[in-house]
């Protein structure tokens, strides 16, 4: 069964998983999808998907393929 935003429901991808765990809370079982998260944040989504591609090159764990 696949994830889904607790807040839209929209279908979530590792990505948006990765980020909820790295920003909000590393053992969350509930999660945010992207666009979410940056309104819970109050920023602006495509500085949330920077975020995640400075820590894929950071090469955090979270965002590995495994």
């Amino acid at each position: 069964m696949q994830e889904r935003c607790v807040v839209c429901g929209k279908p979530l991808m590792r990505d948006d998983i990765a980020i909820h765990k790295k920003l909000v809370n590393r053992g969350a079982k509930e999660f945010m999808c992207i666009h979410c998260l940056s309104e819970h944040f109050k920023v602006d989504e495509q500085l949330v998907r920077e975020k995640i591609q400075f820590f894929k090159e950071q090469g955090c764990t979270l965002f590995s393929k495994g």
